[in-house]
């Protein structure tokens, strides 16, 4: 195993921020007007998702089956009526008040948790009946696991394979970029392809849109790792757990349904371009922490190499908004050597 990183910093309070009352209550979730002390904290990173945010609301009372909620939205200023969607449902909505990246904005609303566990969860996930006590069933039932997370479904009702994976390596990223993926998806091995997702099992990695765990935990670790903006933070949260001997548990029938990408897909252009530069670099940040550095050479090459046929693609395609992207791609993959350069936030 190569480096591990270095550790996580103390546990400390988050930004300032602009705390919205809740409005109006539904029954199952928690207002702060209520005494009674939580189970489990809800957190929510809005960022315009208006379109998912009350269909996932809804189903958390279904999904908690009787466990007290306390739901905390934290938004990373939308641009949409996610803010007013939230205050609707009785939700504690902070503001940011401006677009601080995922795991800011998770450790903004860990602050105010007050359940013994915190589930982090994505707006554009519903929850299935019982999936999320049946998460909590297996947290309190075993405690050598560290994180549950559930059976996440695309809305076609196939399985959303990055739920349960392996971690990121550079064979994996090899596949992916000279097309083995696409031949077959049993080459496809970091998301354990022959797997038909019916069974519960310990995993490297689960999914970032539905982990639950206890509030201490998260806070021992120091929160999420604020120093990537973005998609990293699901599979950095899992490898810190693996590290504290803890284990990482599929939950094969605690089943929700994950669209995916939504607040990003309905982005300009421009915002999908940097998102995409953010992914890579989550990448090539977690292959270095498993792997070391040589192995983040390696990320960084094969991700040049993955942008040159894009813009390949691009011009023969004629298509402007492709060569865009991956002309950004290779200048920023450029300045990745010697050393880590973040992309630029999302506006």
């Amino acid at each position: 195993m190569g480096q591990a990183g270095p550790g996580p910093p103390p546990w400390r309070p988050g930004p300032v921020l602009t705390v919205v009352p809740a409005a109006v209550p539904v029954a199952g979730i928690e207002t702060d007007r209520e005494l009674a002390t939580p189970l489990i904290t809800v957190i929510l990173v809005l960022w315009n998702c208006e379109q998912e945010l009350a269909g996932c609301l809804r189903s958390l009372v279904g999904g908690a089956d009787g466990i007290t909620l306390q739901v905390i939205c934290v938004d990373n200023a939308s641009e949409d009526a996610s803010v007013e969607i939230a205050r609707n449902h009785g939700t504690r909505v902070l503001e940011m008040g401006h677009n601080a990246g995922f795991p800011r904005a998770v450790n903004a609303g860990l602050v105010e948790a007050r359940g013994r566990y915190v589930l982090l969860l994505n707006p554009d996930v519903e929850l299935g009946p019982g999936s999320v006590r049946r998460c909590l069933d297996e947290l309190q039932d075993d405690h050598s696991l560290g994180l549950a997370g559930a059976n996440l479904r695309r809305t076609d009702g196939s399985p959303d394979w990055a739920a349960a994976r392996r971690f990121r390596s550079l064979p994996a990223i090899a596949a992916e970029t000279f097309g083995l993926t696409r031949l077959s998806r049993r080459l496809d091995f970091q998301y354990l392809p022959r797997w038909p997702r019916t069974t519960s099992r310990d995993v490297d990695c689960i999914n970032g849109a539905f982990m639950l765990l206890e509030t201490a935990l998260l806070r021992s670790l120091g929160g999420l790792d604020e120093t990537v903006f973005m998609y990293l933070e699901d599979q950095e949260l899992c490898r810190q757990v693996r590290d504290r001997s803890l284990r990482t548990r599929f939950v094969a029938d605690a089943v929700a349904v994950h669209v995916g990408g939504a607040s990003t897909q309905r982005s300009s252009a421009p915002r999908r371009t940097i998102a995409y530069l953010h992914r890579l670099d989550a990448d090539i940040e977690l292959v270095a922490r498993l792997h070391g550095p040589t192995a983040r050479l390696g990320a960084v090459a094969l991700f040049t190499l993955r942008a040159a046929f894009g813009l390949g693609v691009g011009v023969a395609s004629a298509d402007a908004d492709l060569r865009r992207k991956y002309v950004m791609s290779l200048r920023w993959l450029a300045r990745q050597v010697p050393s880590r350069r973040p992309p630029p936030a999302i506006t």
